[in-house]
């Protein structure tokens, strides 16, 4: 090719030219991986997008599949548990093929959850999980499908104030119990309709003695969404459902101190903190009295 003819080329024209001149197929510049948020809390979500060739991604003893999407790329959620130690950490993000892994840092902020007494009679107290009842959300959990049919943002179910935020020490009657608030409770009132936060299956539908009246959704590719304490169920497992579909009505079966919504959220099995996918308003705190 003429000297002149290659000077008017741009700069990765001329580069593309030397590489399949020489019988090369690879592409001139890797492409890479990459993570969004850069910076998380303790219990929200990580998303992953690479090419096509990389499959999953592992963070310390973790690992999260990675989904191929519409436009050619893959894309999945890797969540962070309340549990999660801060610090800088790496991902590694690895490939289906031979090819070598990709790292990328995540810084993980230290995050302060208060304590949150909750005073519970004697006969609500006393309600436990039954085995069947344990496996089935075990199950759940660990469930992840292929097809995913969730559009961010998600929808709240409800329209009332949190009354609990995610992620606060539980303490009955004074005595800490060694949990965490795994989900958030919004203020709702009794026969309030329960909406879906996104389109998904529905995976159970039933009475559970310390959950309540119960529904729980997969959304495809990791993301689940499980609603509490309802005092009646209009859906039935398997049954496919629309984002802003009811779910069921408000109530107070359970363990529950009055009608109220408690809601979760789990991506590949960890619970997460709803408040990062959706908007959601915290009640006012009632004034001090003098």
């Amino acid at each position: 090719m003429p000297p002149q003819i290659i000077f008017g080329l741009s700069r990765f024209s001329v580069a593309a030219l030397l590489v399949f001149g020489s019988g090369c197929l690879f592409p001139v510049f890797a492409q890479k991986c990459a993570v969004t948020p850069a910076q998380v809390k303790l219990g929200e979500t990580l998303r992953i997008t690479c090419p096509a060739e990389f499959t999953k991604v592992r963070l310390n003893d973790r690992e999260s599949q990675l989904f191929l999407q519409p436009n050619g790329q893959r894309f999945g959620l890797f969540p962070i548990s309340v549990l999660d130690k801060p610090g800088m950490f790496e991902l590694t993000v690895f490939r289906g093929d031979d090819g070598s892994p990709q790292t990328l840092s995540v810084l993980i902020r230290k995050t302060i959850f208060p304590s949150q007494n909750v005073k519970l009679g004697p006969e609500i107290e006393a309600l436990r999980s039954t085995p069947e009842e344990m496996a089935l959300l075990n199950t759940f959990k660990k469930n992840v499908s292929e097809n995913r049919v969730w559009q961010d943002p998600l929808a709240a179910p409800v329209s009332g104030c949190m009354t609990s935020p995610f992620g606060v020490k539980r303490l009955h009657n004074g005595k800490p119990t060694g949990e965490y608030h795994g989900g958030v409770d919004q203020r709702t009132p009794e026969g309030e309709p329960i909406r879906a936060v996104a389109a998904g299956t529905i995976t159970f539908a039933k009475q559970f003695n310390v959950l309540g009246n119960a529904v729980g959704i997969d959304h495809g590719q990791g993301l689940e969404s499980m609603y509490l304490h309802m005092s009646r169920l209009d859906v039935q497992p398997g049954a496919d459902v629309k984002r802003g579909d009811i779910l069921g009505y408000a109530g107070s079966t359970g363990r529950s101190t009055g009608p109220h919504l408690h809601w979760v959220l789990y991506v590949n099995g960890i619970n997460v903190n709803p408040a990062q996918w959706t908007k959601l308003q915290s009640c006012p705190r009632p004034p001090k009295s003098s």
